[in-house]
């Protein structure tokens, strides 16, 4: 299979956020004055129950398998305001302990990797933001003004550390430039700011009344509600083999972008690839490492991504890429690098076996070759057959009359 391990930068990147949180913890209990009978408090017992049933009771849900985007961040953040942060980290820690022995129980192949980051990225950020707030509040105790500031700080600081080391940890595992990264996108920046403000509002009524957070659970369940059905319109242009768009996202944005494109008399590229053999794959190691190739070009692709480049699967071995105001020669560099990743890739058959791929590309551009939608993609189509018909592994050009190839495999 292919070698589905992570870079030693992104682990590198977890272990340091591990030793850091271990560190911050050791010494929060150490400097914190925690009283030991606090741990058999009403209060702690309340919200270590409620951060575990936030965490492992089917309120949490991912985005892209990367994104926190239940309410399990609401109660998180709420416990973060009421809690010692101590308390606050100790519950974080058990939550945390309690994944990876269900993890362990189902014998996830990565028990511990994920989860660790998770709880102590959590605990970082907490200590780093509540520090603020209790210094900037702490400043004048009956001030309303300062509290108020000092919980938009909170809340503010909070959500941008957070954002800031899934967003680094997601680009060192998957080789892509940290600002098309998926944390900094503008919907997820948005639903991070509404949960948290959300599990602002929730510690302020317990704090006030305690029994008052039970005129919140309808709203919370709503909000959860809202947050799976946004996902699961989001799912709708996913690819599931290869988690790059499909072909029903290719055919809005190509709209989009052309429309754009055309107003500000700007280039629109298009690159069409196509797997050379992936049924001699298919024949020779069996069809689940023809699934890991297409998985695999699908990454180099996603990898690929520039600026506002937009990557998409067909279905089959087909991929398409969206280049907006890039030149059609701009556009041939951007698919022979592709070709070259995929010629590198290194996957394995079940008897770990090297698997040969590569990948036959075509581009064309608007308005070079093109004056609309349906020509530019018949126009990249010819060219990728062009690169077919002269022998796979390569790159071939657009002309009038003929897709001129411009660069020889090797």
């Amino acid at each position: 299979m292919m070698n589905k391990r992570h870079p030693k930068q992104a682990l590198y990147f977890i272990w340091t956020c591990n030793i850091v949180a271990i560190a911050v913890f050791s010494a929060s209990w150490h400097f914190g004055g925690i009283d030991l009978s606090q741990l058999y408090s009403p209060v702690f017992a309340t919200w270590l129950l409620l951060v575990c049933l936030a965490r492992h009771g089917g309120l949490f849900d991912f985005v892209d398998s990367k994104l926190s985007a239940g309410i399990g961040c609401v109660i998180e953040f709420a416990a973060l305001i009421i809690l010692p942060f101590p308390l606050f980290a100790l519950s974080i820690v058990i939550s945390c302990l309690i994944n990876m022995a269900d993890r362990i129980r189902k014998k996830h192949p990565e028990p511990f990797l994920g989860p660790d980051f998770n709880a102590s990225s959590t605990i970082v950020v907490g200590f780093v933001s509540s520090s603020v707030f209790i210094g900037t509040a702490g400043a004048n105790p009956s001030s309303e003004l300062l509290f108020t500031v000092a919980l938009l700080m909170n809340t503010a600081l909070f959500g941008i550390l957070r954002i800031f080391l899934i967003n680094t940890l997601i680009c060192l595992d998957e080789g892509i430039a940290w600002r098309t990264g998926p944390a900094i996108k503008g919907d997820t920046v948005f639903t991070e700011g509404i949960l948290l403000i959300t599990g602002a509002v929730l510690a302020i009524t317990y704090l006030f009344n305690p029994y008052l957070i039970l005129f919140l659970i309808a709203p919370a369940l709503l909000l959860q509600n809202l947050l799976q059905k946004a996902n699961k319109a989001e799912l709708i242009y996913i690819d599931e083999k290869t988690g790059i768009h499909n072909y029903r996202y290719f055919d809005e944005k190509i709209n989009e972008m052309y429309m754009a494109c055309k107003k500000n008399g700007t280039s629109l590229s298009l690159i069409f690839g196509d797997m050379d053999y992936l049924r001699d794959v298919n024949n020779t190691y069996g069809h689940s490492v023809g699934d890991d190739a297409i998985a695999a070009v699908g990454q180099v692709f996603k990898q690929s991504l520039q600026d506002d480049f937009t990557a998409a699967r067909f279905g089959g071995e087909e991929f398409v890429m969206i280049l907006p105001e890039t030149s059609k020669g701009a556009a041939f560099q951007h698919a022979e690098i592709i070709r070259r990743k995929v010629e590198k890739l290194n996957l394995r058959s079940e008897k770990n076996e090297k698997v040969a791929l590569s990948i036959s590309l075509g581009v064309a551009s608007f308005p070079e070759n093109a004056e609309d939608i349906q020509s530019l993609i018949q126009k990249a189509d010819e060219a990728l057959y062009e690169a077919k018909r002269k022998g796979k592994n390569q790159v071939c050009l657009y002309e009038e009359n003929k897709a001129e190839k411009l660069i020889l495999a090797h």
